[in-house]
């Protein structure tokens, strides 16, 4: 049950990657809970909250794209609904402990 509720997260999270007004009320209606049933399940099975676990998946799409060389760190930044290229470095480095820009050399 665990595995195809995550399944269904994941195609959620990829059919709205890009959009980065995509908040977790629609993320829960989406999946068919509330966002506080949303956070704790998704709390429960992966240790992290809905809004941080939705990011670390745009995270992961950015670093296959950059490792790709699918565009410059802007365009993947924007491309994965981080609102600024400078929150989604940020993100990026709190995340992988290293730059956006050391995956673009």
């Amino acid at each position: 049950i665990e595995e195809k509720f995550m399944c269904r997260v994941l195609d959620v999270i990829e059919k709205n990657v890009a959009d980065e007004d995509f908040s977790i009320e629609q993320f829960g209606k989406e999946i068919g809970m509330s966002r506080v049933q949303l956070h704790r399940k998704l709390k429960a099975l992966t240790g992290k909250s809905a809004s941080s676990y939705l990011r670390s998946v745009r995270l992961l799409k950015a670093k296959k794209m950059l490792e790709e060389k699918e565009g410059n760190i802007s365009e993947i930044a924007y491309s994965t609904g981080f609102s600024s290229p400078t929150y989604f470095t940020r993100c990026f480095k709190e995340e992988f402990g290293y730059l956006p820009s050391n995956l673009k050399n």
